[in-house]
């Protein structure tokens, strides 16, 4: 949980890798027990929750910082918009609106881009298995790890 992370752990790492985001939104109150249906429609109150890779990569800097972003549209724009925002090394990104990779399928697809600090700006991994793209994605990270300009 991030209201209970220990510190030290990030102190011995170099890389931090989001692979799954939690839920952007929750319920702004807990029921406290099963609730009944007894009505034909219920209305939620939701709040925010809070951004877990943000935080991490604003409150340690020194990491290499890698997210992902699973979007239906405009796929480049809203990938770098979050690499900017959550001030992230690298974001890799797919377009879950295709039915050929993703989430049903054994293959899948990425854009990857890199933060301004990086003389490499993107990479495109072709369809392919998922096996294959983690392998290409682990040889990315490890080929741009200490290759800041401002290192």
């Amino acid at each position: 949980m991030l209201h209970s992370h220990d510190d030290n752990q990030f102190v011995k790492a170099d890389i931090f890798i989001a692979t799954a985001a939690v839920a952007d939104y929750r319920t702004e109150e807990a029921a406290p027990q099963k609730i009944k249906k007894t009505q034909d429609a219920m209305t939620l109150s939701l709040v925010k929750n809070p951004d877990i890779l943000a935080t991490i990569s604003l409150a340690h800097p020194e990491l290499f910082v890698v997210g992902f972003a699973a979007e239906t549209q405009d796929v480049e724009r809203y990938a770098r918009g979050k690499l900017v925002a959550k001030d992230l090394d690298m974001i890799a990104c797919n377009d879950v609106s295709r039915v050929d990779i993703g989430f049903a399928s054994d293959d899948n697809a990425m854009q990857v881009f890199f933060s301004e600090r990086y003389e490499r700006d993107a990479v495109t991994l072709e369809k392919t298995s998922k096996d294959k793209i983690a392998e290409q994605l682990a040889s990315i990270i490890g080929q741009a790890i200490g290759q800041r300009k401002d290192s």
